[in-house]
């Protein structure tokens, strides 16, 4: 009886441990680093960096590396953001996961519902002292939006993706990578 009891604990335990991991295995964290052997050439760095055409996932991933490398420098400068990585799903959902003062805070959306059409973006200012420059990327209509989750339990939906980073250079970095990850995991493939 006592090891029926015991298997019971700890399988239970178990269970809901494994309950609280909302970011599933088959997240990919992006990766700007590639493979380069030592003292390679300038042409066997651009083909260590090159990506099928058809592989849309890494392309995808590709995308966001700028976001996830400006959100290293916004960490500690910008108020709510630590330590910050970004992962794509083969199913072309984008988890951002934030851990700040132990909490790990996590935004969730398929790629696919946010809207990469001519408005489907805009640009937040940084007017006043104390604000920071910001990207917001709307959800199209009739699509689930995005999942605001701290640590692991589902806080809000909002109909934005809203990122904010340490300066206006970082923004303008992002959005043409952002906007093309948007297009590859929507189809719409420049020809």
């Amino acid at each position: 009886m006592t090891k029926k009891l015991m298997f019971f604990i700890v399988f239970t335990a178990l269970f809901f441990a494994c309950q609280q991991d909302s970011k599933s295995n088959d997240y990919e964290k992006v990766d700007g680093n590639s493979i380069v052997p030592t003292g390679a050439t300038s042409t066997d760095i651009l083909t260590a960096a090159a990506l099928e055409e058809t592989d849309y996932l890494q392309r995808i991933k590709q995308s966001f590396v700028p976001l996830e490398q400006e959100y290293q420098k916004a960490n500690g400068v910008v108020p709510g953001v630590g330590e910050v990585h970004v992962f794509v799903d083969k199913n072309y959902v984008l988890l951002i996961e934030n851990t700040y003062k132990g909490s790990v805070y996590q935004s969730k959306v398929n790629l696919k519902n946010l809207n990469n059409a001519q408005g489907g973006m805009s640009l937040m200012p940084d007017n006043a002292p104390g604000e920071f420059p910001g990207l917001k990327i709307y959800v199209k209509d009739g699509k689930p939006g995005v999942e605001m989750l701290k640590d692991g339990k589902l806080v809000k939906e909002a109909r934005e993706l809203d990122i904010y980073l340490a300066d206006r250079a970082g923004i303008e970095r992002v959005t043409p990578a952002i906007l093309q990850g948007l297009n590859v995991a929507s189809g719409n493939l420049p020809e």
